[in-house]
Order: structure tokens, then sequence, then C-alpha cells
């Protein structure tokens, strides 16, 4: 793995401008979802046009990792944020002059775009700002700004339209994407570009990274790949539940919901303090797949018949916890595992697969509300996710049999010349 020295140990300066990046462009992005969803609503569009603005929010995540991670690793990481902001900035101020359904959908797919670029660039850059001590509280930093941004984005939204109208929301969000791209000038640390940290002469000597190549990373994916299927299927079912089921009103579900975020906020830190002791590759993993078999029994006690809907809160508390774990320690394995070099491909191409995942699971998540009892549907999504967790944990084993092995791999001696 590598990492970048200072004299100074690790630049948190740096840490804090990353962290209010991903903020403001997460505040940016869930404002302009968020707001294009309740305009195409309010303007008597049906379902169809709000789940195709949701795709089109998710899909770029998934079709342009291959070439965002490319961009992440060959280009200068100042000039791609910055770039990447101005272009997000520029397609949310373009919103409120449209009302043409296809041109918002078509800016919604170049707003989410941008945010393909801005987080395989910030992913990979953060290693390269801290210590290796440091890198988990970086780490947990950066996702707590996305978080935050995440959850103030359609609350802010909500705020501004009820009292100065969509408007003047997108054009709020528009500036928060254009502060994001001023405020990443200011991050000293920059990658790629004439900058890469590895020389290419020791490059040259080692095989190209591929994720089908890393096993202990590839099992990480997969189990990852199916929690959060199972979880964007409940996103889908959840109001039903919420608001059928136990009969509660819109502000409780809305607080309801709000917990899961709650719940990742406080976990980031959790995992930062367990990572930060724990640095064998194996265990990370492991922890990782704990925490999938967990999240898999919280979504199925989701489910069960409950005897109050209070009871949701705990619950959604402790899933939070889980998924920032699990957000972590792939953030961290990624870190840690992948060459510097490779760093943006690899964030950007696990993205990409972990997005793919999701958008089956809203699919499943709507065939699932049709077809059967909602409860059911919960208890079914969680079963699967412990399946999957449970025919990953062999393939594991295998993993960290073969990580084992290569670490206590004596290196070959170079011929003297």
């Amino acid at each position: 793995m590598s990492f970048t020295s200072f004299l100074e140990g690790t630049r948190w300066t740096d840490v804090y401008a990353a962290a209010a990046c991903s903020f403001l462009t997460g505040t940016a992005m869930f404002t302009a979802e968020f707001t294009l969803a309740l305009r195409l609503q309010t303007d008597g569009h049906g379902g169809i046009a709000v789940a195709s603005m949701i795709i089109c929010a998710i899909l770029p995540l998934v079709v342009l990792a291959p070439l965002t991670g490319r961009m992440a690793d060959r280009f200068d990481s100042r000039i791609l944020l910055l770039g990447a902001g101005a272009f997000q900035a520029a397609a949310i101020s373009a919103m409120p002059f449209t009302d043409a359904v296809p041109a918002l959908l078509v800016l919604a797919f170049a707003t989410s775009s941008a945010n393909a670029l801005i987080r395989p660039t910030i992913s990979a850059l953060v290693p390269n700002m801290t210590t290796e001590d440091d890198l988990p509280r970086a780490v947990a930093m950066i996702q707590t700004g996305l978080l935050i941004g995440m959850a103030a984005g359609p609350a802010s939204a909500g705020f501004v339209i009820a009292h100065h109208g969509s408007g003047t929301a997108l054009i709020a969000a528009a500036c928060g994407a254009g502060l994001a791209a001023l405020l990443a000038c200011d991050i000293r640390t920059r990658r790629g570009g004439v900058r890469a940290t590895e020389p290419e002469h020791r490059e040259s000597r080692r095989q190209p990274w591929t994720l089908r190549a890393d096993r202990l990373l590839l099992v990480m994916v997969i189990g990852t790949g199916a929690a959060v299927a199972a979880l964007a299927a409940i996103n889908v079912l959840e109001v039903f539940l919420v608001r059928e089921t136990y009969g509660a009103s819109e502000s409780t579900y809305g607080l309801i919901n709000a917990c899961w975020t709650c719940g990742m906020a406080a976990g980031a830190w959790v995992a930062a303090a367990v990572f930060r002791r724990v640095t064998d590759a194996g265990t990370v993993a492991w922890i990782l797949m704990g925490c999938l078999g967990l999240t898999g029994a919280v979504v199925m006690a989701m489910g069960a018949p409950l005897p109050t809907v209070a009871l949701l809160v705990p619950l959604y508390l402790l899933g939070g916890v889980l998924n920032a774990t699990e957000n972590s320690s792939m953030q961290i394995s990624v870190a840690r595992r992948v060459p510097e070099r490779y760093r943006g491909r690899a964030s950007a191409r696990i993205n990409g697969l972990v997005n793919g995942a999701s958008l089956i699971g809203l699919a499943i998540g709507g065939v699932l509300e049709t077809a059967v009892d909602v409860r059911t549907a919960f208890i079914a999504a969680g079963l699967a996710t412990i399946a999957v967790v449970s025919a990953c944990v062999p393939m594991l084993r295998r993993g960290v049999r073969t990580e084992k092995a290569r670490v206590t791999e004596p290196e070959p001696e170079l011929a003297s010349v």
C-alpha cells in the first residue's frame, strides 16, 4: 500500500476542505433531486417521470464508472474537482429555465455525472492526505460530511420551496456546487497528472490491479452489493410499512427515516475507532461480513409484527451504524490494498457495482410491493441478505488464506547488476 508522508503528519486542513466539498456537493445533488421530484409531482406528472428522474440520478454512477475512475487516476485532482463542480453548478442552474421533462432528465443525468467524477477523485485523494494511523478518522470525516449533505439537501429544499419556490432552491443548490468547486482549489494535496506518487519503473514491475485478482476485496464487494440491493428494496417499501401498516403520520415517517442517517453519522466515528486498531485485511473483511449479516437481521426485525411503530427507531439507528461501518470498511480496504496509481479506478468501479445493485434493488422493491405483503417483503429482503453473506463465507475463508500466504511469502531477491 502507498501512503504519502508529510513532515507535519496528516494534512488536516485538506481533510476538512475535502469533507466540506463532500458536504456541499452532497447537499447540491440531493437538493436538486428532491426539488425535481417535487416539481414533477406538483406539475401533474406521474410516477414514471419521478422514477425516471431517480434512475437518471443513479445511472451515471454505474455506467460512467470506468471513465470517471480512469480520469481520477490520470488527471490532476484539483482540475477535476474544479471542473466537475463548475459543471454541476451549470447543470443545476439550467433547471429552473425549462419545464420539459426530457430536458430535466438530461440535466439530472448531467448533475449526477459530475458527482460520479467527484466521488472517486476525493476517495482516491484522501489516503494521500493522511498517515496510515489517521486514515480511519479522515474517512469518517469525509463520510460524515457527505451524510450531513444528504440529510440537509431535502430538508433545506423543502423549507426553501415552501417559502420561495423551486427555482430559488435550485439556484441555492447551484451556488453550493460552485462553492465546492472553489473550495477544492484550497486542497494542497494533489494526485494524478504529472504528480504520480509512484515512479513508473516501480509500477512496471507489477501486474495492473484488477478487482477480479483481489479475491478478498471481490468477496467484500459481492456481499456489500447484496446488502445494498436489499436496502434499496426496503427504501421502496418503508413508506408503506410506516404509513399503512402502522398508520403513522407523515412527520413520524420523516423522523423514523432520519434515524438511519443519524445512525450512519454516529457509526462512521465508531468505525474510525475500530479500524484505527484493526489493520489486518482479513479481520476488516470479517467485520464487514458480520455487519452485513446483522443488517439482514435488522431488516427482518423491521418486518416483524412490532407492538408499536416507535420500536422502528432503534432498529433504524442500528441499521445506520452497521451501514456506516460497512462503508468505512470498504473505503479503508481500498485505500490499504489498492496501489495508489489505480485507486481512483478501484473506487469508481466498486461504487458502480454497488450502485448497480441499488438499481436492481429498487426494481425488486417495486415488484415485491405489488406481489406480497409489506412485512413479508421485509423478511424476504433480510433473508436474502443473510443467504448471500452465508454463501460468501467460504469464499472469504479462501481469500483470507490466500492473503496470509501472500503476506508470509518471502520477497524474491533482485539480481544484482
